[in-house]
């Protein structure tokens, strides 16, 4: 048995000698855009495969731009969102997506209703903090980035770029406050903190796949009434409003309210965690089609680390099914594992059904 490999985040030729010696890298080690480029660019040089758990959309899309040309050269598979940033989104897209396909039809507009009980890790809030108020809040835009001269989620990979963004777009829709109940057992929904991220993800995998030339993506989170969902938006602004002070948000790292680095959720509470999410999609002839994707414990931490483990034997180890796409690059889930994954989760834990 391999012993345990230690590698510095800024280490580079240490970093190097650990990408070597594996087929797949599997990385929490975040805020990603502080410490994760250089394993990003080590895994790209030694053409070993990667994944991770980041929901930095700023950071992936400078890897895209800075990196997407090696990968495929040297075919390494760089996969960002492994976690719960986004797989259940990205992946449920794609299996709607295939089923409006066996239609005819494209995937015009995809809504997700999300049920969740979980809570934030320290590093999560490390990564929210820094984006809102740290170092990462006065980033400026890459040289990559600018070089490209559009959004990288669009970059399409190799011969087919012909220096031009992929004609598959995604408007993101996504709940901002409050929306009411629509029809007959509607639900309503209120702002998901995550909803930019995922639908970022599936604006990747649409310019990747070719879902739609003009994808709507709306996400929220549901409640089963306006009243649960309005005690939440009052909760979540006045911890935000909390968070924006920094008297008062160096009170509540100093005292636990906000977790730390290295804490996070007790054993027991994400044991009683959950993630629903329920996908609606539309086709381009106007076909419906549902769908549901569950997990049974907190998806944020807990289940997270097993979603980023299934990615990343999604590409070491043989499958029955092919990749999504087996050629090197950066992608993400619904772009690279595909249905390898969601067997693979399927298989140790995950529920995915179409609904009638």
């Amino acid at each position: 048995m391999a012993g345990i490999i230690v590698a510095d985040a800024s280490d580079e030729a240490a970093l190097l000698a650990m990408a070597t010696q594996t087929k797949c890298v599997a990385t929490m080690a975040g805020p990603f855009a502080r410490y994760g480029g250089t394993l990003v660019k080590v895994c790209v040089e030694s053409g070993t495969d990667y994944v991770d758990i980041t929901g930095e959309t700023h950071w992936v899309r400078e890897m895209i731009a800075t990196y997407d040309d090696a990968a495929r050269a040297s075919g390494a598979r760089i996969v960002h969102h492994c976690g719960h940033d986004s797989i259940p989104w990205e992946i449920s897209t794609l299996m709607l997506a295939n089923k409006m396909s066996e239609k005819g039809e494209e995937l015009a507009r995809v809504d997700f209703y999300d049920k969740i009980k979980s809570a934030p890790s320290g590093g999560t809030m490390e990564t929210a903090l820094g984006i809102m108020y740290g170092k990462e809040s006065k980033l400026k835009k890459p040289a990559a980035v600018k070089a490209l001269g559009f959004d990288p989620l669009l970059k399409l990979q190799g011969d087919d770029s012909k220096g031009e963004p992929s004609q598959f777009a995604t408007s993101a829709r996504n709940v901002k406050s409050l929306e009411m109940a629509k029809g007959k057992g509607g639900q309503v929904r209120t702002l998901f903190f995550m909803a930019g991220v995922n639908g970022n993800a599936v604006k990747r995998s649409n310019a990747l796949n070719g879902y739609s030339k003009k994808l709507v993506y709306c996400e929220g989170q549901a409640f089963g009434s306006t009243l649960s969902a309005t005690i939440y938006l009052a909760g979540l602004a006045f911890y935000g409003l909390c968070l924006a002070i920094a008297p008062i948000r160096a009170l509540m790292l100093a005292t636990g309210i906000v977790p730390k680095p290295g804490q996070g959720p007790s054993a027991e509470y994400m044991d009683e965690g959950y993630l629903i999410v329920e996908g609606t999609a539309k086709g381009s002839a106007g076909s419906i089609i549902k769908s549901t994707m569950q997990f049974h414990c907190d998806p944020g931490y807990k289940d997270t680390a097993r979603m980023l483990v299934e990615a990343g034997l999604s590409l070491a180890l043989p499958s029955d099914k092919p990749l999504k796409s087996a050629e090197g690059g950066v992608y993400t889930p619904g772009a690279c594992q595909g249905e390898v994954l969601l067997d693979r989760l399927l298989a140790t834990g995950t529920d995915f059904r179409f609904d009638a």
